[in-house]
């Protein structure tokens, strides 16, 4: 059983937690980190969610469990948990915390130009990782085979001056 710890809508912490799962009551929100990561060739690193988890395609992202109260450090996690890719607290860019009805996510940056091969992916997870431009992605968003929120968050990177640096 996995636990989330809930916060009020001013996004401090109030005390209680939930069950991964559970219905969120009315007036609190559970955080969930997001990354954004991208090379050289401005290709982006996309994974396919395991079947089970739904078979579509998205960037890393995750909760945030009861107790972790630094999110870069929380996205830091995920990332080894599901992809295998170790990176530093520093070298994670913060773009934005978006809103939603009953969740904050914290969308980070991370510029890598890990081979494929490298990766360890979470098999229960994530089914397989690709590197792909943001035609590719656009085409499957077309097919409905792409995440929507998670293309959201990736146009909030693309449209800002972030990978103009």
């Amino acid at each position: 059983m996995e636990l989330l710890d809930l916060y009020d809508k001013q996004l401090k912490i109030t005390g209680k937690t939930i069950e991964r799962g559970k219905h969120i009551p009315y007036g609190y929100m559970i955080p969930i980190v997001a990354v954004i990561i991208h090379n050289d060739e401005g290709q982006f690193l996309i994974q396919k969610v395991a079947a089970r988890k739904g078979n579509y395609y998205a960037t890393t992202a995750g909760h945030v469990q009861s107790g972790e109260t630094d999110f870069a450090r929380a996205m830091l996690r995920e990332m080894k948990e599901e992809i295998g890719l170790s990176a530093t607290r520093s070298e994670l860019e913060l773009v934005k915390i978006r809103r939603y009805e009953y969740k904050f996510t914290f969308l980070y940056l991370l510029k890598s130009n890990v081979p494929i091969e490298m990766l360890r992916l979470q098999q229960d997870e994530v089914e397989s990782v690709k590197w792909m431009d943001l035609d590719e992605i656009e085409s499957l968003c077309r097919q409905g085979l792409f995440n929507r929120t998670h293309y959201s968050l990736l146009r909030d990177c693309v449209e800002s001056n972030f990978f103009r640096r």
